[in-house]
């Protein structure tokens, strides 16, 4: 599990955006990438099984923590932003922000992992596994639930604002599922292949769907009616986040593009589009303030793009 010592460097992008600030210390594809909530840490991981913990400014490597035996797919920063958790197809390893000395590992009992999140008060922390959401007390790590169902691989999950999980799955659809009673509240048939990545709105009105259809889609949780629909990456789209404010989505897909769309309003093309990956995306992540936009990449790399 060794690493490449980090480089910091401004790359070109394209015509009338900045260049941004890339970040190179995995050996391998980044598929997960988190800001801390103060805006100040970056978290990134992927197949070369090592979680890289950055200061956003500068881009420096803060520390590289190594503890995982596979692949991580997951990472998220609990909401007061004191523990990192990521995860691999397996286990759950919790780290303490920003030492990065490890706290506890959960073992994700028999079903692969392949997405983490805190819920909004802290009080727990979820995994989307196959054909479930496993959810632990937290910091005890004692497991609270496993809700169950056949929706293939959990492979995106996002926290609503009232503790309920929004996933994004291998089947196709997007499942509300209530973590009081462990059932599934709403089932959306999203995509004609597998969601990649699913995110909700801050205000838990809206969730985004990226399919490997090629496909990013808008929905309202409320009734699981389509908002909106974009032809968005060629071969396929990997990766969606909502901006901090509701207003932008942006995508990225085997294409290596990164758009920026609006949420909500007609539209045709993206409202901007951001070209410097080298290689498939695979995960973003909006700063808090929404004025950064984290990348990482099949081209093993990680980038922050300055949108305002």
């Amino acid at each position: 599990m060794g690493y490449f010592v980090f480089i910091l460097f401004f790359a070109a992008a394209d015509a009338g955006a900045q260049a941004p600030v890339t970040l190179l210390g995995h050996s391998a594809a980044v598929e997960a990438v988190a800001f801390s909530p103060d805006g100040k840490l970056l978290a990134s991981a992927g197949l070369d099984a090592n979680v890289a913990l950055w200061t956003v400014s500068p881009g420096r490597l803060k520390k590289m923590l190594v503890g995982h035996d596979d692949a991580v797919w997951g990472l998220a920063f609990s909401p007061e932003g004191d523990y990192l958790a990521s995860g691999d197809s397996g286990t759950v390893e919790i780290w303490k922000v920003p030492g990065g000395k490890n706290f506890k590992s959960l073992q994700g009992q028999s079903q692969g992992l392949y997405s983490v999140a805190f819920s909004p008060d802290g009080g727990f922390l979820l995994a989307g596994g196959i054909d479930c959401v496993v959810v632990w007390t937290f910091p005890e790590g004692d497991l609270h639930r496993v809700m169950k169902a056949k929706v293939g691989s959990a492979n995106s999950i996002a926290l609503l604002p009232n503790g309920n999980v929004v996933s994004g799955n291998g089947n196709g659809t997007i499942t509300v599922w209530n973590t009081n009673n462990g059932k599934i509240t709403r089932t959306i048939k999203a995509h004609t292949e597998a969601v990649r990545a699913v995110a909700v709105s801050t205000d838990g009105f809206h969730a985004a769907s990226a399919g490997l259809d090629g496909d990013v889609k808008i929905w309202r949780l409320s009734d699981g009616v389509l908002v909106s629909s974009f032809a968005a990456h060629a071969g396929g789209a990997r990766a969606v986040a909502i901006s901090p404010d509701g207003k932008r989505v942006a995508s990225g897909g085997m294409d290596g593009a990164i758009r920026l769309w609006n949420l909500k309003g007609p539209q045709k093309k993206p409202v901007k589009e951001l070209l410097d990956h080298d290689a498939s995306v695979e995960t973003l992540a909006f700063s808090p303030d929404g004025k950064l936009l984290a990348s990482g990449s099949k081209d093993n790399s990680v980038k922050i793009w300055k949108l305002q």
